[in-house]
């Protein structure tokens, strides 16, 4: 296949496929660093559509691809044009290996690779590093969690109805197009752009888009496992911190859903992680952001040009660190926060341990 020029030296191969031990074929786009290789590899796992490339928040892979790096965008299992069913984070844990080690395999990679992204692509990244995949050597999850019934799903043991509902329908989509269901495509379409009565819906296990014939069964799994337990655990890796070996980049944001599974996580594997090494090389950044976009308006409040911190920036140098061997994330605090009020960055060697306020009610208006 032609590859296709994407400027100052970086080639786009479209359409490349990995073969999986079961037989079914993922796709990914792979955009080739300019000069002769072999590269370091970055590599993001996404259920979304590898066109996006999560550029909502991440610059373009052409932009990683343009320092040096050999970047692909996959499309996992039963989305885009990659082969076999989708069931959320059900197979990430051995396709993520599985297409770790193709990819060492691959001319344009130089056997180092590291992963990106937010949200469902974070926990790619985490369930694949499980598997201690060789070659795999940091990682950098933005806005998701570890443990998904506390950090995900549930808060204090109730369900976060309204981004689940939301993202639930949202995936569905692609399933019933994927399997002809005009009926369900078209009831799941008036659903999304009506998205916020969505909720008015009770019981919402029995909600009319959920139950309707020939779609998977993700969403009202969700709701029927209001409790921790087998379920969640197999498909997440809350019990499986202690095989996880490597450097990881925690990002998330003071307005994110995410928010406690991500700072969650960070801490779990500080305290966790496979090895000294691992445990010593977490870090955190929280800025004053939503799950899209980071940026410096929330709401109606506006916490000025501070907020705006290069991310893609930090991340590039995150991955010259451990890929490259630059050394120029030695200096890094543990944790950056922005401090809300103030609309500051503060740098701390920990993450600052709970505290709590007694309030006490009066008559006295």
């Amino acid at each position: 296949m032609a590859l296709v020029d994407c400027g100052d030296g970086v080639r786009l191969e479209r359409g490349v496929v990995c073969r999986m031990s079961d037989g079914v074929q993922l796709v990914s786009d792979h955009f080739y660093p300019p000069g002769e290789g072999p590269s370091p590899t970055l590599l993001m796992r996404r259920p979304y559509g590898r066109d996006i490339a999560s550029t909502v928040v991440y610059a373009h892979p052409a932009w990683f691809a343009r320092h040096g790096y050999h970047v692909v965008i996959q499309d996992v299992r039963g989305r885009g044009d990659s082969e076999g069913e989708f069931y959320p984070f059900r197979h990430e844990r051995r396709d993520g290996a599985e297409t770790i080690a193709w990819l060492r395999q691959c001319p344009q990679c130089n056997g180092r690779i590291g992963m990106y992204g937010f949200s469902y692509q974070g926990l790619t990244q985490l369930l694949a590093a499980v598997e201690q995949p060789e070659g795999l050597v940091c990682i950098a999850p933005g806005m998701t969690a570890c443990d998904l019934y506390h950090g995900w799903f549930y808060r204090n043991g109730a369900l976060r109805l309204s981004s689940t509902l939301a993202w639930g329908i949202q995936l569905l989509r692609p399933d019933a197009r994927r399997r002809g269901l005009t009926e369900a495509i078209a009831a799941l379409e008036a659903a999304w752009n009506n998205v916020r009565v969505q909720a008015n819906f009770v019981p919402y296990r029995e909600h009319p888009v959920l139950v309707l014939e020939g779609l998977p069964e993700y969403v009202r799994d969700w709701v029927t496992n209001d409790r921790p337990g087998q379920y969640w655990e197999q498909l997440d890796i809350s019990r499986d911190l202690d095989r996880i070996g490597i450097p990881a980049l925690h990002v998330s944001g003071w307005f994110d859903t995410y928010l406690n599974g991500s700072v969650d996580g960070f801490l779990a594997l500080r305290k966790s992680a496979a090895t000294e090494f691992a445990r010593k090389n977490q870090y955190l950044i929280v800025g004053p952001w939503v799950h899209i976009p980071w940026g410096d308006i929330i709401g109606g409040q506006n916490f000025g040009a501070e907020a705006l911190l290069d991310t893609d920036t930090i991340l590039l140098r995150w991955f010259n660190h451990w890929l490259k061997g630059s050394g120029e994330f030695a200096d890094e605090p543990t944790v950056r926060h922005f401090v809300l009020g103030e609309n500051r960055w503060c740098a701390a060697g920990k993450w600052q341990e709970e505290s709590t306020v007694d309030l006490y009610l009066h008559s006295k208006g």
